[in-house]
């Protein structure tokens, strides 16, 4: 009886290990079908061959669409589009759903001056935007917290994703009701934490010429550096393999970050974009295992370690667990299958997916 026992106990610690040791695929895409109609069908076609992968769930890192109007049948549009996909799909915003609409009248002007047909009235609408006072006053563009409000409202309303097959999620608001920032939410599959955070292209929808618009800003910049420390607190606490973190805005730009990261930040040490790079480091850091960030917004695929600072041959490169994952972007419509195997040391793979 004794070996019996022995030998079952050890039976199910293997079996307990190999369900923790899951290895599966997910999928990362962004900045799609800016086109229409004519990158309907590649969508489509792209949607069926993410189907046909299988993926455990699908990341979309924002940029729905290129210039369209930014209203509610526009949105209803892109919940119809990820409807098909035939399993979960988490969405974040990019900066086309919200911080850069322009008004439909503008958008309807700009396309006929495209194509060579603009009128009189067409020019007379379009103008003011080249003039300095136009610019200043934010001519053209539709107002970007009733965009915002918009989205949380129809993509954010229940703790769950989008897709055929909904999965659970934590929103930043179920557990910090005093945010607003519902579009920031979190799971978990096979020992990694995987969270989505509020950061949009386009100067992260700071300004300086509208005041409610820069305190929107502040406040969610705030949330977002709170929901990177309560994300990795939750890996640590739960002793996860692995981080994956996931917004649309391109962090970095060509050139050296000197000591502070790899490559240089986006705006600077002033910029925008500074706090998250700065919360992202460090956090990363403490937790001293692999973290993947996933980013769209510049549309060409990159697979990198821009947080990476060389101390020389002697000693080992600093913030090296980060990777950075850059999907690809219109008119590239492909998408990145993501694999992840906790048992490995490098715990992702990655692999180009598309027709």
């Amino acid at each position: 009886m004794r070996w019996k026992t022995i030998i079952s106990a050890f039976v199910a610690a293997v079996l307990a290990g190999a369900a923790h040791a899951e290895t599966f695929n997910f999928v990362a895409l962004g900045d799609t079908a800016y086109n229409l109609p004519r990158d309907a069908p590649v969508y489509d076609a792209l949607i069926e061959r993410i189907n046909k992968a299988r993926p455990a769930f699908s990341i979309h890192v924002g940029d729905t669409w290129g210039a369209m109007a930014c209203t509610e049948e526009s949105h209803r549009y892109v919940l119809r589009q990820f409807a098909k996909f035939d399993h979960p799909v988490v969405y974040t915003p990019g900066d086309n759903e919200w911080t850069d609409c322009r008004k439909p009248e503008i958008l309807e002007a700009y396309h006929r001056y495209v194509v060579g047909k603009a009128t009189p009235q067409d020019m007379g609408l379009l103008l003011p935007a080249r003039t300095f006072d136009g610019a200043f006053s934010n001519y053209g563009y539709a107002d970007p917290l009733s965009g915002l409000t918009l989205i949380r409202r129809l993509y954010f309303g229940k703790p769950e994703s989008l897709g055929q097959r909904p999965m659970p999620l934590t929103r930043q608001t179920d557990v910090t009701p005093a945010v607003e920032t519902a579009e920031n939410t979190r799971w978990q599959k096979g020992g990694v934490v995987f969270a989505t955070l509020s950061v949009p292209g386009s100067a992260n929808g700071f300004t300086l010429n509208d005041e409610a618009q820069a305190r929107e800003a502040i406040a969610r910049n705030r949330a977002n550096v709170d929901w990177i420390k309560a994300t990795f607190a939750e890996a640590k606490a739960k002793n996860a393999k692995a981080v994956v973190l996931s917004l649309q805005a391109g962090l970095f730009v060509d050139g050296r970050g000197g000591d502070f990261t790899g490559k240089a930040i986006r705006g600077g040490s002033d910029g925008p974009f500074y706090w998250i790079v700065y919360a992202l480091r460090d956090e990363a850091a403490k937790f001293g295992k692999p973290v993947l960030l996933i980013n769209g917004d510049y549309h060409d695929l990159v697979i990198d370690r821009p947080f990476m600072v060389s101390q020389g041959e002697s000693k080992p490169p600093l913030y090296a667990n980060i990777t950075r994952l850059q999907v690809y972007g219109a008119p590239e419509l492909k998408a990145v299958q993501v694999t992840v195997d906790t048992e490995s040391p490098w715990v992702f793979s990655f692999q180009p997916l598309y027709n």
